[in-house]
């Protein structure tokens, strides 16, 4: 009888099966486009920066350039770290995984390894929609920053909540909706 640690074992030493190329090109445009707003920052913002807004969009906090720099630097970069390398519990600690089919996802190494690749690829794809949101307040920090009033403009401050919750309810249908995770004949 195999158990769920023997079957990770066995799974990490199979190849790691790639991800799709059409999720690698969107981090690598998220990645450009938060690299470019970065940038935009450090050339734009002055020394003293709204950085938190309150119903639509009036100011009630202030940072520093500097403060409002490593907000923008250090959640982002968080994100691309952290998210993605929970899917590595997936190989390493499979007993505390949740989701669909686990018992099917669990029994066979080659099923842990692909169940690997369905589970990074749909956090590379929650990584993407919560940068997304990050970008647009960082934008909407130097369009507050440049405004006589400080305020930050309601398309930024409601539309990034907007595409955040709807490409996070996309991921969502795609992975429980779809049969993403339903038993996949080549594995048996």
């Amino acid at each position: 009888m195999t158990t769920t640690n023997s079957v990770a074992g066995e799974a990490r030493d199979l190849p790691k099966e790639p991800t799709s190329h059409w999720i690698l090109i969107l981090v690598v445009a998220t990645i450009v486009v938060w690299l470019a707003v970065l940038v935009w920052q450090v050339m734009v913002l002055p020394e003293r920066v709204p950085t938190h807004f309150g119903a639509g969009g009036e100011p009630d906090g202030w940072s520093s350039k500097g403060g409002a720099l490593a907000f923008s630097s250090l959640l982002p970069l968080t994100v691309f770290a952290l998210i993605p390398l929970t899917s590595l519990l997936v190989l390493r600690a499979p007993e505390f995984i949740n989701g669909p089919n686990k018992g099917w996802w669990t029994a066979t190494a080659p099923r842990l390894r692909r169940f690997e690749r369905l589970v990074r690829e749909d956090l590379w794809l929650i990584v993407v929609v919560t940068v997304a949101l990050l970008v647009a307040m960082q934008v909407g920090i130097v369009r507050a920053a440049e405004s006589p009033d400080q305020r930050m403009p309601e398309e930024l401050l409601f539309g990034g909540m907007a595409v955040f919750g709807v490409g996070l309810v996309a991921v969502m249908v795609r992975m429980y909706a779809g049969g993403r995770y339903a038993e996949q004949p080549d594995l048996d």
